[in-house]
């Protein structure tokens, strides 16, 4: 098992969330996880993030992010994009709020699943897109106790223009055949049981 990052998308607009599993903390690792981004979600005119200052203020991991940013090679791919890249204000924390209250969602959600458990790079991608689509399905507006009521928007309606007709996450058991070895069933049923526990 080897340590991953997570990249998280939001829009500030829809609130619709987007998650990336990079394998390592290096601009390119970055650009190829904002460029299956960008050919799923669709080119964004600008970007928000935290200020490279903070990031040199904290961890190494942190630091890490801020070199991302100020490496050569990002300035230029989103310069090619048409992209602008803006810093929220130094002090200015509340400015990040909206995509903020989605990390801790995240987390929140990756602990109750995770728990201590140990995945793979591709497991652990399966499940942050499966979180992914749960964090999608929350509301956004009031839910009525009266079934006559409309129903409240969703950010997944934004991303698939109001379709809802897919039942999320997709249970895969009858892909698996019943010849299949024992420790591919063993995996599946494991992270079946993490899934779950999302969805509880």
């Amino acid at each position: 098992m080897q340590k991953s990052y997570i990249v998280l998308f939001t829009c500030a607009t829809t609130r619709a969330l987007h998650l990336e599993l990079a394998p390592t903390m290096t601009t390119e690792s970055f650009l190829m996880a904002f460029r299956r981004f960008i050919s799923r979600r669709g080119n964004c005119r600008i970007m928000y993030s935290d200020n490279a200052r903070t990031f040199k203020k904290s961890n190494r991991e942190l630091e890490q992010i801020s070199k991302i940013l100020l490496h050569d090679n990002f300035h230029d791919f989103f310069c090619n994009q048409k992209i602008t890249w803006k810093f929220i204000v130094e002090h200015g924390a509340w400015w990040g709020g909206f995509y903020e209250r989605l990390v801790k969602s995240v987390k929140e959600c990756l602990r109750k699943v995770l728990g201590r458990a140990l995945l793979s790079f591709e497991e652990l991608s399966t499940i942050l897109t499966e979180v992914e689509a749960v964090l999608n399905s929350r509301p956004l507006t009031y839910v009525y106790n009266d079934l006559r009521e409309p129903l409240p928007l969703q950010p997944v309606q934004f991303l698939n223009f109001a379709r809802s007709d897919s039942t999320l996450p997709i249970n895969f058991k009858e892909i698996i055949a019943a010849g299949s070895s024992s420790s591919l069933i063993k995996r599946k049923n494991y992270q079946d049981l993490l899934v779950k526990t999302t969805l509880v």
